[in-house]
Formats: C-alpha cells, structure tokens, sequence
C-alpha cells in the first residue's frame, strides 16, 4: 500500500492529521491528501445541493385541496430549522478548523521555544535564520536571552 493510500485509509477512519504526523508519516503528504479529501467532501456537498435544488424545481407539487399551515414562532418544527442551521453552521466552522489545523502543522518550527533545550542547559532561547528569496538577505527570528 502506498503512504498516500495509507493516510487516506487513515484520514477517512477518522485520525487527526497531526496524529498521522506524529506517528511518522510525511507532513507533505498528510496534508496534501487531507486537503484533497476535503475539496471532495466540499465538492459532494455541492453537487447535492445542486441536485436537490434542480429536483425541487424540476418538479411541481401536486395540487392539494388543504392549506399548509405555516409553523407557529414556537412550535417544534421551527426550532428543528434552526437546530437544523446551527448544525450546518458548526460542520462549517469544522472544516475550517481542520484547515487551519492542517496549515498549522505545516509550520516547521511550531513549538520549537517550548521544545528546545541547549547543551548548555538553556531552553526556549532559539532563533531561525531566514533569508529573503529574491535578494538573499539573511536574518535572525527568534527568542534571545536579555542582555
């Protein structure tokens, strides 16, 4: 089985994508097939929606001799409605969440303050070299010790 078929097992089983990071598997390849399962779900979702709306549409109601009645301000079925949005509401929000979640693990030095520890003993004092990619400058960012 290939690591791509492998995460993907994974991911649709239901592990978190940091998990799959942590237990070995390349970070490159864990968010990329997450972002692929997610563009899919999303894509689902949308081609159901379109269908239920062009079905909606396409066919007309029957012609009925009794009146519906609109749902009273406190009856049951409006709080299912609204139930019912805050639950689309909220899977939304999830799937941002798991977005930013995966672009989060994709920085390479999260958590390195809190994990680094010198020989010397100091830990937290850490820095990282950048440089600009069209001039070349190159700079420090990062914890130092006050002088």
């Amino acid at each position: 089985m290939k690591t791509t078929e492998h995460v993907e097992y994974l991911l649709r089983q239901g592990k978190k994508s940091g998990e799959l990071v942590e237990l070995g598997f390349p970070k490159r390849v864990v968010t990329r097939v997450s972002r692929r399962l997610r563009e899919e779900k999303r894509n689902t979702r949308l081609q159901t929606e379109k269908s239920k709306a062009r079905e909606s549409h396409s066919q007309s109601a029957p012609p009925t001799e009794t009146a519906l009645v609109p749902p009273k301000p406190g009856s049951m079925e409006s709080r299912i409605q609204q139930l019912e949005g805050r639950v689309k509401t909220l899977e939304e929000f999830g799937a941002d969440m798991e977005e930013l979640e995966t672009r989060i693990y994709d920085i390479p030095t999260l958590g390195l303050k809190q994990r680094f520890e010198c020989e010397c003993g100091a830990s937290g004092y850490v820095a990282v070299c950048i440089s600009c990619t069209k001039c070349g400058k190159e700079a420090w960012w990062g914890w130092f010790p006050e002088q």
